[in-house]
């Protein structure tokens, strides 16, 4: 038997996904200080696929908690056409709301639109506030991050190796180990009101990474997964490596995102519902303008497990 408003599931298998208008209805049963979305506001990794726009590139836009209550909005690696992609969504995400930015490394398909988006949030430069949350070499040297809009923004935290808590308003941030990158990169654990959702972002496979982030035991991680199978030597998971690191950190919730052109030849949806068979976990391939109900979801895998 099983209820699909009262989340109650009883098959051995991960809960079959519910229709976005039922998420919506059954997500207002929880406080809403406590909901959690993340709208993908694109997809795409790798240069070919992102100079092409194959699929796109604006980022991450998390929001934590809901009106009437205080809500909380952080853009996470906003790639070329972030400001685009955030205006045009329906219905659109406000720039003027976000409370910070924050990238994991400074990579222009992740980093490309930071600047802009800093003006957005800042109403050029003409109202102060918010927050900018990077790794050093984001800030300093050959800086992704122009000094002269880094100024709009009056908090800046510089991300290091397993550090924070960082506060954003009532969401706390901490960083996972350094990724073996090409420039100083580090995963996201975002904790709000008792969840906590981890961001894998680009990096190629090393022991140790599956047990930092099986540590901070998220309810959903999202992995970045450019590559299907090849023997490339570059730094960037393959989709047996992001089988293998799911399987370890075993969240409630699994996303792959970040295709690279094989990963979206081999269709990345397929690829998810075979993970979902194989580990009994619930897996998704993001597409672009997608969110992620992470209450709703979350919610599911309680109630099937409570069962």
């Amino acid at each position: 038997m099983s209820s699909t408003h009262g989340l109650v599931f009883t098959s051995a298998r991960p809960p079959p996904r519910l229709e976005r208008q039922r998420l919506y209805v059954c997500s207002l049963t929880w406080k809403v200080n406590e909901m959690i979305s993340v709208r993908f506001l694109g997809t795409g990794g790798a240069r070919f696929v992102v100079a092409r726009q194959i699929r796109a590139s604006g980022g991450m836009w998390f929001r934590f908690g809901a009106e009437p209550g205080p809500v909380t909005q952080i853009h996470v690696d906003p790639g070329p056409g972030a400001l685009v992609r955030a205006t045009s969504a329906l219905p659109p995400c406000e720039p003027q709301a976000l409370d910070a930015i924050a990238l994991s490394h400074k990579h222009l398909d992740h980093a490309g639109d930071v600047n802009v988006m800093i003006e957005a949030m800042t109403q050029g430069g003409w109202k102060h506030r918010g927050a900018l949350l990077a790794p050093r070499d984001a800030f300093e040297g050959e800086p992704v991050i122009f000094p002269y809009a880094a100024r709009f923004v009056p908090v800046h935290h510089v991300l290091e190796e397993r550090s924070g808590p960082y506060a954003v308003n009532d969401v706390s941030i901490r960083t996972s180990i350094r990724h073996r990158h090409g420039v100083e990169t580090y995963g996201m654990h975002f904790e709000h009101g008792g969840t906590t959702v981890s961001y894998m972002p680009c990096g190629r496979f090393f022991d140790g990474l599956i047990e930092d982030y099986a540590a901070h035991r998220p309810d959903v991680l999202i992995v970045n997964v450019l590559r299907y199978r090849d023997s490339l030597d570059v730094d960037h998971l393959t989709f047996d490596q992001a089988r293998e690191v799911i399987a370890g950190v075993a969240p409630k919730v699994a996303v792959m995102t970040h295709f690279g052109t094989k990963m979206l030849e081999r269709k990345p949806d397929t690829l998810a519902r075979q993970l979902e068979d194989e580990l009994g976990l619930r897996v998704f391939a993001a597409d672009d303008g997608w969110t992620l109900d992470v209450t709703t979801e979350v919610a599911a895998v309680a109630g099937n497990a409570a069962v």
